[in-house]
């Protein structure tokens, strides 16, 4: 739900900042905690109205031990000027805040939830590696909070965001490994889309079965039919 609503996501009231109105994080913050470009403070003038930080996750807050180097994960309310938001903003917010963060995006027509999967180094420097999202809707999905562990909720969270296409971990497979296969194949299937194109567009017949061949085995690659 959107601020001033029922419940976020349907996460527990115990996770609520400021009886559901959330707290306003002004953009100037960031323009002044980062080292920031021109460029990139026209993001935040030119494609946010607005950001709450609208819940905080934590073992404080819900029944939850630490693991993974998480200690808490937020969700952040943004009140879009436009349609939609660049990645490009996100990875700002995100690599200044440590903890994982969940971002309801509203841009009055629909909503979506997006999230990042993210490494921090010893030193406190986070890598942002890639973001998954659902699609834009009118009401937001509730999502599954029920986990052990800060870890095990963030995997889940971004399983159940990314629409199955990152498998929760297991014994075999981590997050980081899974991530890392679903961004090369997410590269596979943008190459797979090129070539398909260039076939098309291809008079050559010499040409054209080259490129049938390299899309051919592409695809037997990535399981693609």
């Amino acid at each position: 739900m959107l601020p001033g609503g029922e419940i976020m996501l349907g996460l527990p009231a115990s996770t609520e900042l400021n009886k559901k109105q959330g707290r306003n994080i002004p953009k100037t913050k960031f323009f002044s905690n980062i080292d920031l470009t021109g460029a990139q403070e026209r993001l935040f003038v030119d494609e946010l109205s607005s950001i709450k930080w609208m819940n905080k996750i934590s073992p404080a807050t819900m029944n939850l031990t630490i693991s993974n180097g998480i200690l808490e994960l937020e969700v952040f309310y943004l009140k879009l000027k436009g349609m939609n938001v660049s990645e490009r903003l996100l990875k700002i917010i995100d690599s200044a805040i440590v903890h994982p963060i969940i971002y309801v995006l509203d841009n009055e027509n629909t909503s979506k939830i997006m999230i990042s999967y993210k490494e921090s180094s010893d030193s406190g420097k986070v890598n942002v590696k890639t973001y998954y999202s659902t699609e834009w809707v009118k009401d937001l999905p509730s999502l599954d909070f029920n986990a052990l562990t800060t870890g095990e909720l963030y995997q889940s969270l971004i399983s159940q965001i990314s629409d199955s296409r990152i498998i929760t971990p297991n014994s075999e497979v981590s997050l980081a490994e899974s991530v890392s296969l679903d961004i090369d194949r997410q590269k596979a299937l943008a190459e797979i889309e090129k070539l398909e194109q260039k076939i098309k567009r291809t008079n050559q017949p010499n040409k054209k079965i080259e490129l049938v061949h390299q899309l051919r085995e592409l695809k037997e690659t990535w399981g693609v039919d």
